[in-house]
């Protein structure tokens, strides 16, 4: 099955401002009764579209004998197939449930497992625009605002490390995790589905991948 780009969670039913200003983490956890049911296609969505090769990968295509001493897993996962049935054996077995929804309930199963699995430092990065800065980015808002703002307000081209996952889940963004940035110290509140490892080969890029796919497609 082919990859496609990974789409945007439908975030209209929160507004900016509680996103700018995030949830207590003292928080406790939402009850499923009191969310609202939502409704998802079968479509699994699997990363992004496959990179093409640059010259380099072509070269080494080209004269195999510059390859050796490379680490083969550098490019291994750029094209790898997404097989969508060993993908839910792997969520069942997270979860330990035949029922693998992003139910309130499974969402705190998975981030027991993702508390108990994440390798520290874990350094992320945005996988896409954040929502604040779609205006700027997408449309015609000012790119001296929009520079001027990046200053207070997380950006998906920031790099930050995780601190700790929040105990606290939403139904329309899931697990949140609590960040520092990089390169003024800022802390920030995000959610999980957001954000991608920086290290692109590595256990941690499995497990936010892995959970980025879970969410938005069950």
């Amino acid at each position: 099955m082919p990859k496609f780009d990974k789409p945007k969670l439908n975030k209209s039913q929160l507004n900016k401002s509680q996103f700018d200003n995030p949830p207590n983490p003292t928080k406790s956890f939402s009850s499923e009764a009191e969310l609202p049911a939502i409704w998802l296609d079968e479509t699994i969505v699997a990363g992004r579209r496959p990179i093409p090769l640059n010259d380099f990968e072509r070269l080494l295509m080209e004269v195999p004998e510059l390859s050796e001493g490379f680490d083969p897993e550098i490019f291994a996962q750029r094209n790898t197939p997404f097989n969508a049935k060993q993908f839910e054996n792997k969520i069942r077995q997270i979860l330990g449930s035949k029922n693998i929804d992003t139910s309130i309930k499974n969402s705190i199963k998975y981030l027991e497992y993702l508390n108990q699995n994440i390798q520290f430092p874990c350094h992320v990065t945005g996988i896409e625009d954040f929502e604040w800065e779609e205006e700027y980015t997408m449309d015609s808002g000012s790119k001296k605002e929009y520079a001027k703002l990046k200053k207070t307000k997380p950006s998906h081209t920031d790099t930050f490390t995780v601190n700790r996952f929040e105990d606290l889940v939403i139904e329309e963004y899931g697990i949140f995790v609590e960040l520092t940035r990089l390169s003024d110290r800022r802390k920030f509140i995000l959610p999980l589905v957001d954000l991608e490892s920086v290290d692109v080969v590595s256990r941690n890029q499995e497990l936010l991948d892995d959970y980025c796919v879970w969410f938005i497609n069950y």
